[in-house]
């Protein structure tokens, strides 16, 4: 009877250290859980918000565009360069109804005739000042006239700019400028968005603002260019190290705040940073909060039928029932081989749907031009209708402008469905047309990050899997994009790829600049779930399956290594990934 208590007392002590321990690991990593979600929550939030204003500012630059080419064309700006200051010409009515009927409550006019002289301007009876002397983007155009939509800062604000060589029977008879301001950007952001935006104009620009600033708000050395900042926000940061704030890359949780830096850039100069702050405690986090209790109940109820397993497991150590419990030890293993298949299954799953993630940002950056191109037409055909200015061939240009982008976004389509179709046989394909898809898949990322893509392929005739191919290149392209972006010193990221065929097989290497791969971590890049990003920009995944599909499937090998070379006399340090496929 001593024994059996004996037994009892030391089970007991064990079934509740086991408890102890598995309580306290199951909270700390519900708790570390839920911080990582609510990182993700944020990333998300900012990945969102700066498409968002990126897609604002676009519009906005467009819609500018649009109504300089309207008002360029127009036969009254032609004859107040024509007759220069003897005809009365007067925008500002079209500047009120711009204000009255659109969320564009700022906009001025500007006319400069072919000498640079000033003829005319909406926001001030000041004229006949020859401005070619002061204004570079001017010159230029003076020079070599043509069209320029860019955002500038001049001596009143940070504004878009669109300027509109204007012509009379083919002669160059002077320009057309329209100005409009970040105001409506910054009004939809807070009115409609609920969120708290702040426009800070780089300090190198503060001195030619000061006299003449059209806000007239100053913070610490920056100017504040947008009207309808919150008094709140610009006594919070003043009382701030405004450089903090000012060197946000993601996000900033501060004092219950989110803050996101947006840098505003022309021509790659940054001309501005515009912050947006948002109160978490107004973030609907509900999945989050919903996460941490159904995963402690979880754990409380684990814990429960862990300490009833427990129980009878002990049970039948006590009593000899051993056959009983191999027979289950059996079963569990069967189980774990059954969820090692799932496992498998699971990985090219997700590694399709990683793919998935990939190709809708590109498709959603080389949709961006086009349309941008129907927006501008569509708008400049509602502007003139309005005005009463359209003309039929005007009208038939601007719909031919947006068939053509139409167009393009349908082959698009086409491009990428191409991709995605499964691969259910070998077929027969160039390796130079494979390299074009690969390209035309994922170039505009690349060129976006200005990532220059070297290629040197010979075009060989192939019976193979080209998808799986296919998607074993962009695996590592993707790889060496996102650690070539890690490195904001590099102006230029370069990425080598050699194709070519040796003693019937061929061989594909890919190279970077990035700096290479650590060697503590370098033989494990092709382990599942192995990954040196974080969790929200990466599963591991991709590589481990590259690998299952060019050694299992394709019979071929894939190796990494680092290497030195030379390229533009210059030093570089990269991994260079080399695939063989027999032929």
């Amino acid at each position: 009877m001593e024994n059996k208590n004996t037994f009892l007392i030391k089970n007991l002590v064990l079934l509740i250290s086991i408890c102890v321990v598995i309580i306290l690991a199951g909270s700390n990593w519900i708790l570390t859980k839920e911080k990582e979600l609510l990182s993700q929550k944020y990333t998300n939030i900012t990945s969102n918000l700066q498409d968002k204003i990126n897609s604002l500012i676009e519009t906005k630059k467009n819609a500018t565009l649009a109504i300089a080419l309207t008002l360029a064309e127009n036969d009254k700006t032609k004859n107040v360069l024509l007759h220069e200051k003897n005809l009365d010409y007067d925008l500002n009515e079209l500047s009120e109804k711009l204000k009255n009927y659109t969320d564009y409550k700022n906009v001025w006019f500007h006319i400069i005739d072919s000498s640079g002289v000033s003829v005319y301007r909406s926001w001030t009876e000041d004229k006949n000042d020859k401005i070619k002397n002061y204004r570079l983007d001017l010159q230029e155009i003076l020079l070599n006239p043509k069209v320029k939509n860019s955002i500038s800062v001049g001596i009143y604000d940070i504004t878009f700019k669109s300027m509109i060589p204007i012509y009379k029977d083919e002669k160059f008879i002077g320009i057309l400028e329209c100005i409009t301001h970040f105001n409506s950007i910054t009004r939809e952001l807070r009115n409609n968005q609920m969120l708290e935006p702040i426009i800070l104009v780089d300090k190198l620009f503060t001195n030619q603002l000061r006299e003449n600033s059209f806000t007239k708000i100053f913070l610490q050395d920056y100017y504040v260019a947008n009207l309808s900042v919150s008094n709140e926000i610009l006594k919070y940061l003043d009382s701030q190290d405004l450089e903090e704030f000012l060197k946000i890359k993601d996000y900033l949780i501060k004092d219950e705040n989110l803050v996101i830096n947006i840098p505003i850039m022309e021509d790659g100069v940054k001309l501005a940073d515009m912050l947006i702050f948002q109160n978490i405690n107004k973030l609907n986090v509900s999945e989050i909060s919903e996460f941490k209790k159904r995963s402690f109940s979880y754990l409380i109820f684990f814990v429960l039928i862990l300490c009833l397993i427990i129980s009878i497991w002990n049970y039948y150590i006590y009593t000899k029932r051993l056959k009983e419990l191999n027979n289950i030890l059996q079963e569990t293993v069967n189980d774990a081989v059954i969820r090692n298949d799932e496992k498998n299954k699971i990985l090219f799953q997700q590694n399709k749907m990683a793919a998935i993630g990939e190709m809708i940002g590109n498709i959603a950056h080389q949709w961006r031009q086009p349309l941008s191109v129907i927006t501008t037409a569509a708008s400049s055909i509602k502007l003139k209708k309005e005005l009463n200015i359209l003309e039929d061939n005007e009208h038939k240009e601007s719909l031919n402008y947006i068939i053509e982008a139409s167009n393009y976004l349908s082959n698009t389509i086409d491009d990428f469905q191409y991709y995605f179709s499964p691969d259910k046989s070998k077929n027969v394909f160039y390796t130079e047309d494979l390299i074009n898809k690969l390209l035309k898949l994922i170039g505009a990322e690349f060129k976006k990050n200005n990532i220059n893509v070297i290629k040197q392929i010979e075009n060989l005739e192939i019976l193979n899997y080209e998808n799986e191919i296919l998607q074993v290149l962009i695996n590592i392209l993707n790889n060496a994009k996102d650690e070539l972006k890690k490195d904001s010193s590099k102006s230029f990221g370069y990425v080598f790829i050699d194709l070519y065929k040796e003693n019937e097989t061929l061989i594909i290497k890919i190279k970077d600049n990035a700096g290479g791969i650590k060697e503590e971590i370098i033989d494990r890049i092709f382990e599942p779930y192995f990954t040196t990003k974080h969790q929200s920009q990466g599963t591991g995944i991709g590589l481990y399956m590259s690998e299952e599909i060019i050694v299992k499937h394709i019979k071929g090998t894939i190796k990494v290594s680092n290497e030195k070379f030379t390229y533009l006399n210059r030093d570089f340090i990269g991994a260079i990934f080399e695939i063989t496929i027999p032929l």
